[in-house]
């Protein structure tokens, strides 16, 4: 009996950790970190620009580059540094504190932004600020903060 329930216990753990997997998909662990979409949600463009405001706050830069800036961007500067990913996070960190109006501006585009886009791209603007955005684009169902504060040049 004791097997039996031992059994069971073991197979409701394995599905649930599979359905955790496939709920977060493919991106579920970058650079050896977890994602946490309770904490960090990225259902919208608001809610992942105001999960990069906290794992700012929080000094997670680690899993704002790993979770919720664009993963392109992030593959190529890793790649630029020699595949070194807390070069990056060092880079990060260094600019964060050498610029904190960087941040406060972030969190104005968060409160005071007017939002536009559609299901696969988005962008906030100050009504203030009409030279700099903040611009978003989504990804297997997540939202990610993109490296750019004006529109891509035209071709």
């Amino acid at each position: 009996m004791r097997v039996a329930v031992a059994l069971l216990a073991g197979v409701v753990c394995l599905s649930a950790g599979h359905a955790q997997d496939a709920k977060e998909g493919k991106l579920a662990k970058r650079y050896g970190i977890e994602v946490d979409l309770e904490i960090y949600p990225q259902g919208t463009p608001k809610e992942a620009l105001a999960s990069v405001l906290k794992a700012i706050e929080r000094k997670r830069i680690d899993y704002l580059l790993a979770h919720l800036a664009d993963p392109e961007f992030v593959d190529m500067r890793v790649r630029v540094l020699g595949g070194k990913f807390e070069e990056l996070v060092k880079e990060t960190t260094a600019k964060l504190a050498a610029d904190p109006t960087a941040v406060k501006e972030l969190g104005r585009f968060l409160r005071e932004g007017q939002w536009e886009g559609d299901d696969a791209t988005a962008s906030a603007q100050l009504k203030d600020v009409k030279e700099r955005r903040v611009y978003m684009r989504k990804l297997e169902g997540r939202w990610f903060l993109e490296n750019r504060q004006k529109p891509p040049a035209e071709k």
